[in-house]
């Protein structure tokens, strides 16, 4: 059972922690700016996004490559289930941005929803039933770490949500802690929790994308932690547990600032190549005198990655004659290729997009 929140961190821990908080807080202030220096923000946001949703379903062994969540995206008939899994991951994640809600449990079980379409699974709902984290096969007796059983998890998440609340109604006066403090113990205990059957894992770091934005702590929902926490998983489990065995907030706010922070840099190595590469393909097209829908189009490649004709068609109201106008230029500009070889609602990607995203070397 974890401890009720607030944990009773002295002032002088916060005081070793200041360098690292704000060593966090200066690296993600620093990647809003690539994002906010372009004329449509979810151009880069949207590619950053696909980019996170993929390394956290790696870390819960579902593998799908850039491309095939955008084809996902594209053509659900086309896609294999990892790749939906890995697409519904990032759905819920949006749901959660544009949702008026707060961080909240009802938030949370709306993108539960989405994210999970098994029904023995229980999507939108409270687990039931009993779970362990370790290797399934051993059992409980043998379990790395035990969450509190079912009949606990709605007094556990009242306590969270007051927590993550802590201005709303039937919330008690705190003294606040510096906020990404916060947002690593706010982590911990809802993955201690662990509320759902599943999706746990996934929610939870969706959780650290969210929380700045609706707290109005960042402006961009830049802050991720998956790509590091699949890098360091043997640390990032262990200084979870510790903080159950021993108590150690000091260690884990520190591990998980620290990521947060790394995690900040490579994304705005990410962020300048994507601006990069955008600003040389809206010059292209400016040079070229093209019309605002075919930059409206390069918007949409970058958002998602990929296009059809049919999609393009709907999405702008336009003929589909028009749309294919559209997409057929950005093709002989060099910005488009076709995917594969189908010969009905063929896919475009932009190859040059995807080598952005993905960075040298990386899947």
């Amino acid at each position: 059972m974890p401890a009720p929140l607030p944990p009773p961190l002295e002032q002088r821990v916060i005081g070793q922690l200041f360098d690292v908080l704000d060593f966090c807080r200066t690296r993600l202030t620093r990647l809003e700016g690539p994002i906010n220096a372009l004329p449509c923000k979810t151009a880069l946001l949207g590619a950053i996004r696909t980019r996170e949703v993929q390394a956290s379903s790696k870390i819960e062994n579902t593998f799908a490559s850039v491309r095939e969540i955008m084809l996902a995206d594209l053509s659900e008939t086309r896609a294999r289930d990892e790749s939906l899994e890995v697409l519904r991951n990032r759905k819920a994640v949006e749901y959660g941005l544009k949702s008026r809600l707060p961080l909240s449990g009802r938030l949370l079980r709306a993108m539960h929803r989405v994210l999970i379409v098994d029904p023995s699974k229980t999507p939108g709902a409270f687990r039931t039933g009993r779970v362990c984290i370790g290797d399934d096969r051993l059992g409980f007796d043998k379990a790395r770490f035990v969450p509190p059983p079912a009949s606990h998890i709605e007094g556990c998440m009242s306590d969270w949500e007051r927590f993550v609340n802590p201005r709303a109604e039937g919330s008690t006066a705190r003294k606040r802690l510096p906020y990404f403090a916060e947002l690593a113990i706010a982590h911990y205990q809802f993955e201690t929790i662990h509320p759902f059957a599943d999706g746990n894992g996934r929610l939870g770091r969706a959780l650290i994308t969210l929380g700045p934005v609706k707290d109005g702590e960042l402006e961009q929902p830049v802050r991720n932690l998956s790509e590091r926490v699949h890098e360091h998983r043997q640390e990032y489990d262990d200084r979870l547990l510790r903080v159950s065995t021993h108590g150690d907030w000091e260690g884990w706010i520190r591990f998980f600032c620290t990521a947060l922070a790394e995690q900040a840099a490579a994304d705005d190595r990410r962020a300048n190549r994507l601006g990069s590469l955008y600003k040389n393909f809206q010059a292209l097209l400016t040079k070229s005198r093209h019309s605002v829908l075919l930059l409206s189009l390069l918007d949409f490649i970058f958002e998602r990655q990929g296009v059809t004709i049919s999609l393009w068609s709907v999405r702008q109201g336009v003929s589909y004659t028009a749309a294919q106008r559209h997409v057929q230029t950005l093709e002989k500009l060099g910005i488009l290729e076709v995917l594969g070889d189908s010969r009905y609602d063929r896919v475009f990607y932009s190859p040059a997009v995807l080598r952005a995203i993905r960075g040298q070397g990386e899947d």
